[in-house]
């Protein structure tokens, strides 16, 4: 088995997906490589298909009419990126998913991705939680924006992410916060003194 695959199969496993099962998975999947700086998904685009990031880093933002970028998320290793919303309703994406390092993905056609689930209800059961935890994810970062502060936003990232700040530059955090870049400055000073 390409070593891509090992912690997405661990995962597999955990969610009682036979051999058998995980074959039909491996047999319908590919192991992709994306250059930093490359986008998996753009925005205004069709998404076709789901991703395991096997290793490196991504970020999910929205493009502002002002050509600001609003970051939402970041995938990291051992976890999933995909416009999910957009590839069920097969609709155009309204965020672009980009690589800010070199990575590997494991790449899935939704339509292989239902067939699959169709037939074996333990990758059902496995997508099902992994969607699940998505949609928690979302929402306590809808409550993160809603009800702290910058600073309490800050910390809540430091746990949620962490060591990214040690990744990635303080721009993508400051956007990721809501803030400027001179603004999460300040409050990081503030913070050490």
């Amino acid at each position: 088995m390409d070593t891509n695959y090992e912690s997405l199969r661990d995962l597999a496993r955990k969610a009682s997906v036979s051999d058998e099962e995980w074959k039909l998975f491996a047999e319908r999947s590919r192991v992709r490589e994306v250059r930093k700086g490359t986008c998996l998904v753009e925005t205004g685009e069709m998404v076709m298909h789901a991703y395991y990031c096997a290793s490196g880093l991504f970020r999910l933002f929205y493009p502002l009419p002002d050509g600001k970028e609003y970051n939402v998320a970041f995938t990291l290793e051992n976890d999933f990126a995909t416009s999910y919303g957009a590839m069920v309703k097969r609709m155009p994406s309204s965020y672009t998913i980009e690589a800010l390092e070199d990575s590997v993905v494991i790449e899935i056609s939704y339509e292989s991705l239902q067939e699959i689930m169709d037939s074996c209800h333990s990758w059902e059961r496995f997508v099902r939680k992994s969607v699940e935890r998505l949609y928690i994810r979302k929402e306590e970062r809808e409550r993160e924006l809603l009800f702290l502060s910058a600073l309490q936003r800050y910390e809540a990232f430091l746990v949620k992410y962490p060591g990214l700040e040690n990744r990635i530059p303080q721009y993508h955090v400051a956007s990721y916060l809501g803030i400027s870049p001179v603004s999460l400055s300040r409050m990081l000073r503030a913070k050490r003194a």
